[in-house]
């Protein structure tokens, strides 16, 4: 099963930029609740989307109140390949302030622990923990809510400088950025939604020739639903994503892709605090060139994520 990638990504994020320029001036009209405001909360008549990680991988469009601060503990689990004993844990420890109306930054440094032996596509058996790099976050709520506009936007781009290689483990050094486009809505005051239109792109060097450097990118579509099921406390629901590679900085020919489908819940034990959880199996894919329903050459069996945040 192969999908025109470009022409879906394309197709989507059109009318998203479209819909940021003709709707700005909204921006001005715009009433949005803060993170700490009751979920779907009417405000001026506005319904509005809690600013926690509510939706799983998929992020939502809040960006805070001027002079909020906060920090996170994100961990990425991806598990399985087509052979072998394949996991990995990406760690990202993350800062982050709301400098700005609708002006937000954040600076994560980043951890790796893998454990990988007989896996065909690897040279090498690799296991244990090391540092990862460093990234920046700058995100702007670009439109905010109001009564005519449901939809937020929010652009975000993360430079990042990396030392692992993300497949092998082996020591890489690799410069990239992550372009973001996120929107969500409030359906109703319980019921939430989201979709996220992201691109990553860079330069790495080949684990096995350091002297050698080779671009490439990944793209990725997620969308996801999510409900109260104890107002701004626990919430429960579901999430999609697709995620393709390529074999050049912007696009080129695909390498692979993957669809992931699975379950979400956020709870906050407290009104500064949010642990976010979901896990996520590959439920079709295909890498290029190789036979089998799913891609297990670029992308993993499963995937999870557990994210503890803290406001102060």
């Amino acid at each position: 099963m192969t999908f025109c990638s470009t022409a879906v990504f394309r197709s989507l994020a059109a009318p998203v930029l479209a819909a940021s320029l003709l709707s700005a001036p909204l921006a001005q009209a715009a009433d949005v609740a803060g993170p700490g405001a009751a979920p779907g909360a009417p405000e001026s008549g506005v319904l509005s989307v809690p600013g926690d990680d509510i939706f799983g991988f998929t992020s939502a469009t809040d960006v805070g109140s001027v002079g909020d601060t906060g920090m996170a503990l994100e961990n990425d689990g991806r598990f399985g390949k087509r052979d072998g004993r394949y996991r990995v844990l990406t760690q990202k420890l993350e800062f982050s302030r709301t400098f700005a109306p609708n002006w937000a930054g954040a600076v994560s440094i980043f951890g790796d622990a893998r454990s990988i032996r007989n896996v065909g596509i690897f040279p090498l058996d690799r296991s244990g923990y090391q540092f990862d790099g460093l990234s920046f976050e700058l995100r702007h709520r670009l439109i905010e809510r109001s009564a005519t506009q449901p939809f937020a936007l929010t652009l975000a781009v993360e430079p990042r400088w990396g030392r692992v290689d993300g497949g092998s483990g082996l020591r890489a050094e690799s410069l990239g950025v992550e372009g973001k486009v996120q929107i969500d809505a409030a359906i109703n005051e319980r019921l939430f939604w989201a979709m996220n239109l992201n691109l990553a792109t860079g330069r790495q060097q080949d684990p096995l020739d350091r002297s050698q450097w080779a671009a490439s990118s990944g793209s990725a579509i997620s969308t996801a639903l999510t409900y109260a099921l104890v107002e701004d406390k626990v919430y429960m629901g579901a999430e999609a994503r697709w995620l393709q590679g390529w074999d050049r900085a912007f696009f080129g020919s695909l390498t692979g892709h993957a669809i992931y489908v699975g379950p979400t819940l956020l709870v906050k034990p407290a009104d500064n605090i949010a642990l976010n959880v979901t896990f996520q199996p590959q439920v079709a894919g295909k890498a290029t060139g190789v036979q089998g329903r799913l891609d297990l050459d670029n992308f993993e069996r499963s995937t999870f994520r557990a994210k503890l945040a803290v406001a102060f």
